[in-house]
């Protein structure tokens, strides 16, 4: 099985939306989550050469990877001890 990237799931960029942290479209999506989690972020800008392309929420990489996101309240208990 191929490794899932952030090109597979990118949707529109939202004016407004943060561009740091961010990640490239071929950054694999486990990558996405990881930043997303340990930023308390929903979602995340992709860029390409530090220009907005997309954005990828973490219920959709969750989604792909065939898991359910975790609850917010598990979410910030864990990664406070890391």
């Amino acid at each position: 099985m191929r490794e899932q990237r952030a090109k597979d799931i990118v949707l529109p960029f939202k004016d407004g939306m943060p561009l740091h942290p961010s990640v490239t479209m071929s950054d694999k999506i486990v990558h996405a989550i990881e930043v997303m989690v340990k930023n308390d972020l929903k979602s995340i800008a992709v860029v390409h050469n530090k220009r907005p392309i997309g954005m990828i929420r973490l219920e959709d990489a969750f989604r792909k990877l065939g898991l359910s996101a975790p609850q917010k309240e598990r979410l910030s208990k864990k990664w406070k001890n890391h």
